[in-house]
């Protein structure tokens, strides 16, 4: 993904560029999905530069009201939230009621049930944030086959690495998302590892939706990172790309059930990811584009 994927990546956020010069507007086919990470589409504005974090969250929150209201107006589109809330509450009772057999289980790790049932106050308010984005991926999912006009469709290559790829300029930035991600499994999942693999499969699928299309989270990041210029930094997607990478090593890594191995590769990729981002602004480490100035 670092050579001639690198080029493709760079192809792909130069086709998206437009969105990260824009302001906040939605897509009703598809909102709900989205603003559970904030994926919220972006329209063009008047000026052609970079808005702030104000104008951001701001338009971010029209964009959450409108979409709002839109539910009220097509309550169709709540068909798959409410189905995953009568089968978390029929899987709760089962087990409950110490009904707990091969059938229960499975569905209950499909569906991401024992989100928030585990890890005290703070493990229920992770695993309620958790299954919030896992009804919000499947939401998204429902929306993209019955979107009618599905617009300039991207090829395999190119939506896997405008998802997870990276180039060695926003290297360090993309290593720091994906410590990122370790603590935030860690967090829905309120240490119960093995049985939230599917609510990091959720965030992972809005991370990479986010990192594909731009929305709240990439605007945000670049509202700091490049207010006021005409083209937006690579930080916002690469971060986003990061966090999606990340959500699934941690999903996996908690198959092993070992919090220890998360907490420290988090933490490592972390403090080492913003350290080398320093010494990169600095020019003390050089990488992509300034290495080859040399």
């Amino acid at each position: 993904m670092v050579s001639n994927g690198s080029n493709i990546e760079k192809e792909v956020d130069e086709q998206n560029q437009i969105q990260e010069q824009q302001s906040f507007d939605f897509d009703a086919n598809l909102m709900s999905g989205e603003a559970a990470l904030g994926s919220i589409v972006l329209k063009n504005v008047a000026q052609n530069v970079v808005p702030g974090p104000g104008k951001v969250i701001r338009s971010s929150f029209k964009s959450l009201f409108a979409s709002i209201a839109d539910i009220f107006k097509k309550p169709i589109k709540l068909i798959p939230a409410i189905v995953l809330a009568v089968i978390w509450l029929v899987i709760n009772i089962l087990q409950a009621c110490n009904v707990n057999s091969t059938p229960v289980r499975v569905i209950s790790f499909l569906t991401f049930a024992e989100g928030g049932m585990h890890g005290g106050f703070i493990g229920a308010v992770g695993g309620i944030i958790g299954k919030g984005m896992f009804v919000g991926a499947i939401v998204l999912i429902f929306g993209l086959f019955k979107k009618k006009n599905k617009g300039e469709r991207r090829s395999l290559k190119e939506t896997i690495i405008g998802s997870f790829g990276f180039s060695l300029d926003t290297l360090f930035v993309y290593l720091t998302g994906i410590g990122v991600s370790m603590l935030f499994y860690l967090f829905i999942s309120g240490g119960a590892l093995k049985v939230s693999f599917m609510g990091g499969m959720g965030a992972m699928i809005l991370a990479a939706f986010t990192a594909l299309n731009g929305g709240f989270l990439v605007g945000l990041i670049n509202a700091f990172t490049s207010r006021g210029k005409t083209k937006a930094s690579p930080t916002g997607r690469s971060i986003a790309r990061g966090l999606a990478l990340g959500f699934i090593i941690s999903a996996f890594l908690g198959l092993i059930g070992i919090k220890l191995i998360l907490i420290i590769t988090g933490l490592v990729l972390i403090v080492g990811g913003i350290v080398m981002m320093i010494l990169q602004k600095t020019g003390v480490v050089k990488l992509g584009k300034e290495d080859n100035k040399q």
